[in-house]
């Protein structure tokens, strides 16, 4: 990655774009709208003013400012209808920069119009809509926690502390990083447990007081896996949402202390990544 320049790179389904690379693509700025709050108020009638209720984050706005250089005119239109192709697709992709190395950002483009300035170069501006209101890291909890590994940057709050997300206790502390609430019916958070167990066991956030029961008539050896993805509850890769109470653990931001209850050994991994404002 230069010094000089800045890299974009586009994380799309099919196909992973390094953009100023494929194309002639000058990146002279990058800016992004500050987050964007949506207030919901409740009126009552005879009631001065408004209730508050929860506000929530709002879709921003990233803008890349741009150059586009071609060898001429007729080059010039082949290049931008490629450009067009590669841009505009139906599904949402993400959208990574240089600028902010360890995070990415889910989006859709907004159409643009490009300014010529010769026969074959012209500026534009690039938006994209972060439409889920946040960013998230482009590592997960269980990437490597360092710089090398050129997914983490300073000033996501993991560097500096020696967070664990493997464990092999039944008390423990899962540290969320981020600025939002993990919720796995929304956000990805795979937690995956081997234990030994007479029939079942409970895992409970007392941080957000939620509760997770798997209940078995079958004991659980060592060899066996449960893991809980998103809403998807899984043993030994077969779905068995039947042998559950359909609690889910979601992860408030900071630390979680975490109870793994009715084992005699156990050990967790938990995936997931930081979602940042």
């Amino acid at each position: 990655m230069s010094n000089q320049e800045t890299d974009v790179y586009l994380f799309q389904p099919k196909q992973t774009i390094h953009l100023n690379q494929k194309y002639k693509l000058r990146i002279v700025e990058v800016k992004r709208q500050s987050p964007q709050i949506k207030t919901n108020y409740v009126n009552y009638q005879y009631s001065d003013g408004n209730k508050d209720t929860r506000s929530v984050f709002d879709t921003f706005v990233i803008s890349l400012e741009c150059r586009f250089y071609t060898h001429d005119n007729q080059d010039y239109h082949v290049k931008l209808d490629e450009y067009f192709e590669d841009l505009f697709i139906r599904d949402p992709y993400y959208l990574w920069h240089s600028k902010t190395p360890g995070k990415r950002y889910l989006v859709h483009p907004v159409p643009f119009e490009a300014e010529r300035y010769s026969a074959g170069n012209s500026k534009f501006t690039l938006n994209f809509e972060v439409f889920p209101g946040h960013s998230e890291s482009l590592g997960t909890t269980l990437s490597p926690f360092t710089l090398e590994s050129e997914k983490w940057q300073i000033g996501q709050g993991v560097l500096a502390e020696d967070h664990q997300y493997i464990h092999t206790k039944n008390h423990i502390q899962i540290y969320n990083g981020g600025s939002f609430e993990i919720n796995p019916r929304m956000h990805e958070l795979k937690i995956t447990i081997q234990t030994y167990s007479q029939g079942g066991f409970k895992l409970t956030n007392r941080t957000t007081g939620e509760m997770f029961k798997f209940h078995d008539d079958q004991r659980l050896y060592d060899t066996d896996t449960v893991v809980i993805d998103g809403p998807r509850i899984y043993k030994n890769g077969i779905r068995c949402g039947r042998l559950t109470n359909l609690g889910l653990i979601s992860l408030a931001p900071g630390i979680n202390e975490i109870d793994i209850d009715n084992v005699s050994r156990v050990k967790t991994a938990w995936d997931f990544r930081f979602l940042y404002k």
